[in-house]
This record gives C-alpha cells, structure tokens and sequence, in this order.
C-alpha cells in the first residue's frame, strides 16, 4: 500500500488451511543497550490482552477452531502469526491485528511477564546447548549490538515499564516496516481487504540505522559454568541472506555437518564417538551472517575433539570435495527444502523472508536451479575463507573446576 505496508500470499489451492505472519522488521539488533529485550518483552505483552479481547479470550478464540497462534523475536524480525483452516482466516487476522494495534500493556501485566521473561533467560542460561551461541555471537561480535542476547538480561529486563513499551511500539510497528505473508488456501484480493480495515495506520518513523560491525581479532572464550561436559563453538563471519554465495555455503555446510552423513558426522561422533552432538550452522542476516560448527564433548577429550575438527578442516582444504559428494549434499538440500515447503507455515516463513531480505519473489525452480548450478571451485573458495584455523572464533563452556586447567584451545595461546 502507499504507506510502505507489504502484503504478499501464495495460494496452494490443494490444502485446507492458511497461515498468516505479521514481520516486523524491528529486533534486538536495534534496541539501545539500556533496553535490551524490549523487542521481546513486547512480543509477549501483546499477548496479554488488547482494548477488546482479554489475554485468555485471544488464545481461546484461535484454539477453539483448531488454530494455533504464536510468535518469535529474532535479532532483525519479529513475526506473530498463526495457521487456521481457511474459513477462519477473517478471525486470525483480526486477532493479530487487534494485538499489534491496541495492546493493553497494563502495568500490572508488565510486572507479572517480567518475572515471566526472568525464568525465562534463566531456563535458557541452565541449557548450555543454546546458551553457547550467544557466548559465540559475543565472542564474535564484540561490542556490536549482535553480541547481545535477544532475551536482554535479568537487568535490563527489570528496568522496563508500560511506558517504554507504549513508546517502543509507537516508534517501531508502523505499517512501513511490516510484511503481512499468508500462504494455503485463500484469496490475495480478500486478503488485503481484511488487512487495510484492521490494521492500524501509525506515523512512519526514521528506518533502522545500521550500525557497521567492528570485529575483534579471531579469539577464544572459555565460559566457567556448571555443568558435566563441554560445549564449543566455532566459527566466523558468513554470508548474508541476499549474498550470491549463500547456496554454495549452504552446500559446503551440508558436507562439513548437515546431517548423519556429514563429514563431521562420520568422524566425530560414528568414528571417535567423541560427541553425541556435532553439526556445522549457517546463519543469514540482512547485512552478515556466521558460519560454524557446534560440538559436545566430555572435558578430558576437548583438546582431542578441536584437533579432529582441525583435522577435518584441513582434509576439506588438502584433498579438496569430490564431485560425487557435491551431487549428494545439493540432493539433500533440494530433499530438505521442498520437504519444508509441503506446509502453509514453511511457504508463509519462506515468503516473507524473501520479500524483507530480497524484496522480490523466487520459485522453487528458480531456487533448485541456484543450487544445481553449485560448483566445486565456489565452494572451495568458501571453505579457504570459513575453515582457516587461524580465523576461527571460539567459544567454549566448560565446568567450573575444569576451568583452572588451561586447556590449549586451537589457537593455542589466546585464553581468555
């Protein structure tokens, strides 16, 4: 529309229902430090209730027809959205409207979700598994916004009020800045009709300014905790999510560690039964992304397990990837994603990102044709880049006792 609101569907006239997000192109990567994890401890406050519909009223009416609604803050998005049988999309988009546009955000809800939201970092602060990436994300990041967790911190959590986040919302859910996507069995014409009528139209404030990232020289953490084994993570800076490399890193993440066939796979867990848990990531953002892999092992073997990781590393870059094995992850990856995109919520995922990130649509052919045309040359100019031992960041958490002893870590004289 011509206030810069976004509306895009794609129909899939066999199924039954529909899923609908609203994006907000608004994330902790923006929030001024002081109000870490506003961006989230708003997506659950509009949950609590709207000027028309109480906190219960809004679950019970999407899950007494067989809905579900939810949402997620992510660094750069945050999306509500929910997936009904399509004769109920009318109320999903009434609900998701009236939540982003009149939230109560009383003060005596805003007390009660922040003791919510502290149990929240605390479950996640005792799950290492998950606390590791944002241990990896600072260790990489350093002072930049991205460093920070999108949870915020129990400080910074406990010194927000009604009123910030009154502001909050005013300054950053204006129509210019979302995407409403819907995928499944619907009408785009009846769509747009239902969105112009329920959604409010707020003043367009000044877009996010990016704030260019300062990263430290490669470097390893150690993270004293208490817990029985060790997590690590390492990695470096990736692609972003419009980057013409994306599918070959993608490829080359598939080979190193996307899967039970992966090289990592293979090595550190069938091999060595180092780990119960190793895969390689690939993350995308609109302007970075990381790339890198995660492993669990027990204290004794860390020395051990960063020296096969090393070693794998350095197989890919010596004896470089065979033809047969690069035919082998694309099939994979195609496998995966057409898979993903059988659902309304992957294509109405899919949709979206593509519009924020790209801002123009892409087939799945377009896409399958990106990952055929792959090459080996691509990807082992990648692998020079990701897998340099020399530039890796590391983070590790490790037991508390363990942490006198100085474990040589892979860079071998930096422990922090």
């Amino acid at each position: 529309s011509e206030d810069g609101l976004k509306i895009i569907s794609e129909q899939m006239p066999w199924v039954r229902s529909v899923s609908v997000g609203i994006w907000i192109t608004t994330g902790s990567v923006y929030e001024p430090e002081e109000e870490a994890g506003i961006s989230h401890m708003l997506e659950h406050m509009v949950f609590k209730g709207t000027a028309k519909r109480t906190g219960l009223q809004i679950v019970q009416e999407i899950e007494g027809v067989g809905g579900h609604i939810n949402a997620f803050t992510s660094k750069e998005l945050t999306c509500f959205y929910a997936q009904v049988l399509d004769e109920h999309l009318g109320l999903a988009l009434d609900i998701l409207c009236d939540i982003l546009t009149s939230p109560s955000l009383s003060a005596d809800d805003v007390e009660r979700e922040k003791l919510v939201i502290t149990e929240e970092i605390r479950h996640y602060e005792d799950a290492p598994h998950e606390l590791i990436f944002d241990y990896f994300a600072s260790t990489l990041y350093g002072e930049h916004p991205l460093a920070r967790p999108i949870m915020g911190t129990v400080q910074t959590v406990s010194s927000l009020n009604n009123d910030r986040l009154k502001n909050y919302l005013d300054q950053n859910y204006p129509r210019n800045r979302m995407v409403v996507a819907a995928a499944g069995s619907l009408s785009h014409d009846d769509l747009i009709a239902e969105i112009e009528t329920r959604l409010k139209k707020r003043q367009r404030p000044e877009t996010n300014a990016v704030i260019p990232i300062k990263y430290p020289e490669p470097r390893t953490k150690k993270f004293p905790r208490t817990v029985q084994g060790v997590h690590l993570c390492r990695g470096v800076q990736g692609v972003s999510y419009g980057d013409k490399r994306k599918m070959a890193a993608l490829v080359l993440s598939n080979i190193l560690g996307g899967g039970m066939s992966s090289r990592l796979f293979q090595r550190v867990r069938e091999k060595e039964a180092l780990a119960y848990n190793v895969f390689s990531f690939l993350d995308t953002m609109k302007h970075t992304g990381t790339f890198g892999v995660y492993l669990g092992t027990d204290p004794q073997r860390l020395d051990y397990a960063i020296k096969v990781l090393d070693e794998e590393y350095n197989r890919i870059l010596e004896d470089g990837i065979p033809e047969d094995e690069l035919t082998r992850a694309k099939e994979q990856l195609k496998g995966n994603l057409v898979l993903g995109l059988e659902g309304t919520s992957g294509r109405m995922f899919r949709l979206a990102k593509l519009e924020i990130y790209l801002g123009r649509f892409l087939t799945l052919d377009e896409t399958i044709s990106m990952i055929e045309s792959v090459t080996v040359d691509e990807m082992m100019d990648l692998a020079r880049e990701f897998l340099n031992i020399d530039k890796q960041y590391t983070a590790i958490i490790l037991p508390k006792e363990e942490a006198v002893h100085d474990y040589r870590s892979s860079q071998g004289n930096q422990s922090e």
